[in-house]
Order: structure tokens, then C-alpha cells, then sequence
């Protein structure tokens, strides 16, 4: 047995030991949170006020190319008006604000954006990775991808696998014809039936010369109300609202705004409304 002043002083140099460690722990994870607090500081991304500016001015300025209905387009009176315009309205509603339209050709949207000429760019913006260096994407609204469609009386054709042995009409050239393409590849005995547009490919489907179409979403959904039904996506190409990289309290104010229209069922109104013609 270790005499009783040994095995004090060794006791004693474990605590000591032991003590010295735990401070190092804590002083290690002080000097990391210090460390990334200043990380933080320096590479977060930074907000530029726009949204503090917006509700001082009391103006959203909201970017879109008015020639492309139903999402924007000038009606009768000259005026701006679609799906794409009622959601620019409901949100400077939420922010306290009156929306200011401005109509500037697709191909000039973005630059608009980083000029600072908008503050958001509504304008069936299909979100495109390219650009998330230099905008910042909002939540998603609507799918605009490419469907397969069939009449709803049909019950013989509720899933792809159904369209083998039957005549599929799709839009020649566009990515309709290239899924169609595939799906002749990938199915027996599918037959394609190729139309100028889109608009033609339905006209196909509803007079009987094909037994489903493949066209793009939008051209889809607002035949809905003619008898029209979604079979399935086949490709998805998602719509988004965009706003400049640095407006981060902007981004999250929209999106906020945009999930609010989802919870209530004003976005579905606003979709029937402009799209399914309801």
C-alpha cells in the first residue's frame, strides 16, 4: 500500500492535471466561436437595406416582361395583368407598400436587378443556378415543367406506363418532342403525333387523333378546364421570384409573403384564376 503522502501528492497531481485540461477545452472553444463569429462577420452575406429603403419610399419595384400570359401581359386598357402581377400585389400588401410595375424585355431582367433599377423580378423566372452567385431565389411557385396529358373522361391512361400502344402528340422540335422521344424509347409501340405548337398538340388530343400529349405545364394547366387532366411530370422547371444577393431581409420578407398565399389558398385561387380560367 502506497504510503498516505504519496498517494495524496499523486491525487493531488491528477486534479491539478486534470484541471489544466478542462481549461484548455474551454479556452479551445471560446477561440472557435470567436473565430467564426469574425468568419461570420466577414463572409455571411451582408444585406444592403433595400427592404428598409422599399418601405421608406413606400414603392416595390417589381421587374417583368409583359408577353407572357397568363402570367403577364397588358390587357385590354394597355394595363399590366396576370398571375404574376396579383402575387407582386399581395406581397407589397404584406410589406405595407404599392407595387410598381416595370416592363423590361426577359433578356433585360436580371441586369435590371444588379443595376438596382428593381427591387424583385416577378416574371415566370424558371430558376436557373447559373445566376445564384449574383441574385437570390426566392421559395418556388409553380412548376412549369413538361406534363403528360389525357382527357378526364379516359380512365385507361392514369400513370406513363399507360400510353404504351397509343398515339402521344407533342410540340415538334421543343422539349415536349425530346421527352416524347424518350418515352418512345423507353415504352412499346408509341406513336408520335408532331404539331407545330403546343396549342395544336391539345387540339390533337381533343378531337381524338391522340389519346394523350406532352406539352409544357402552362399550356397544360389552362386547358384544364376544356376536360384536361395531369397524367404525370415529367420534367419540372420551377418558377421563382428573384431579388439582389445582398437583399437578404427583402428575400425573406417575400418569402414569407409567398408561403402565406400558399397556407391560406389565395396562391391556388390566384392559379385558377389566371390559369385554369376560374
Amino acid at each position: 500500500m502506497q504510503p498516505l503522502v504519496a498517494r495524496i501528492t499523486h491525487h493531488s497531481s491528477f486534479i491539478t492535471h486534470h484541471s489544466s485540461f478542462i481549461k484548455w477545452i474551454a479556452f479551445s472553444i471560446a477561440l472557435t466561436l470567436l473565430l467564426g463569429a469574425i468568419l461570420w462577420q466577414f463572409f455571411a452575406p451582408r444585406d444592403d437595406g433595400a427592404l428598409v429603403e422599399i418601405q421608406r419610399l413606400g414603392t416595390l419595384r417589381v421587374g417583368l416582361d409583359a408577353s407572357f400570359p397568363p402570367f403577364e401581359t397588358l390587357d385590354a386598357d394597355g394595363q399590366i395583368a396576370g398571375l404574376d402581377v396579383d402575387i407582386a400585389g399581395a406581397i407589397a400588401t404584406d410589406l405595407g407598400v404599392e407595387p410598381e410595375l416595370v416592363n423590361i424585355g426577359f433578356d433585360g431582367l436580371y441586369d435590371a436587378l444588379l443595376a438596382r433599377r428593381v427591387d424583385i423580378v416577378i416574371s415566370g423566372l424558371p430558376y436557373d443556378p447559373r445566376w445564384t452567385e449574383d441574385v437570390a431565389y426566392t421559395n418556388t411557385y409553380f412548376n412549369a415543367g413538361q406534363i403528360l396529358v389525357a382527357l378526364t373522361g379516359v380512365s385507361t391512361i392514369t400513370a406513363v406506363e399507360d400510353i404504351t400502344g397509343h398515339t402521344v402528340a407533342v410540340e415538334w422540335g421543343s422539349q415536349a418532342d425530346m421527352e416524347g422521344r424518350r418515352l418512345e424509347r423507353e415504352l412499346a409501340q408509341v406513336t408520335l403525333l408532331r404539331r407545330s405548337t403546343a396549342d395544336e398538340a391539345l387540339a390533337a388530343l381533343f378531337s381524338g387523333e391522340a389519346d394523350a400529349a406532352v406539352v409544357d405545364a402552362v399550356s397544360g394547366v389552362s386547358a384544364f378546364p376544356r376536360g384536361l387532366k395531369i397524367v404525370t411530370y415529367l420534367t419540372d422547371e420551377w418558377y421563382a421570384a428573384a431579388v439582389h444577393i445582398e437583399s437578404q431581409k427583402l428575400l425573406e420578407a417575400v418569402n414569407q409573403s409567398l408561403a402565406r398565399l400558399e397556407e391560406s389558398g389565395e396562391m391556388a385561387k390566384m392559379q385558377a384564376r389566371w390559369l385554369h380560367g376560374q
